[in-house]
């Protein structure tokens, strides 16, 4: 008789899969194009340097994308479904990087773990995307804690 022990990194990878499933709107549309493995976290707000230029690195992209297309943001007349979920999406992880960075939250005490995921699904509207969302969990690995989300080019 055998039995099936599945390692914490898995289980921790495998929730956080879940838990992004079951946010969806369309959960079999799901495509995960990337999963890292489980990181310290150390407080639900807090990123490294390298974690935070690279989460600005890719607003950047999807910022350049929004303003060539709206022409700075001067003309909304024209964009279609797309787009203008793209925006809301921007907008909101926008504000949440920017209360990360400007807040300054210092390193504080292990409290858990967090996990990356790339993925691409379709929304409400049938409107396909992509993004990136960070699923923060408890010390024990076994509940979500906090996700943030922020589109992909």
């Amino acid at each position: 008789m055998t039995s099936c022990v599945i390692s914490p990194k898995s289980r921790m990878k495998n929730l956080a899969k879940d838990n992004l499933e079951a946010s969806l709107d369309y959960p079999k549309q799901l495509k995960i194009t990337a999963i890292a493995d489980p990181d310290s976290a150390y407080g639900v707000s807090y990123f490294s340097k390298q974690e935070i230029k690279g989460m600005l690195r890719v607003m950047a992209v999807v910022t350049k994308q929004l303003m060539e297309k709206t022409n700075g943001m001067n003309d909304l007349s024209n964009l279609d479904p797309y787009y203008n979920a793209l925006i809301q999406r921007q907008m909101g992880a926008a504000s949440e990087v920017q209360n990360m960075i400007f807040k300054s939250v210092p390193k504080g005490a292990w409290s858990g773990w967090k996990v990356k995921i790339d993925y691409e699904s379709v929304d409400k509207n049938g409107i396909k995307y992509r993004a990136e969302r960070w699923v923060f969990l408890d010390r024990k690995g076994k509940n979500v804690v906090k996700t943030f989300e922020i589109p992909l080019p």
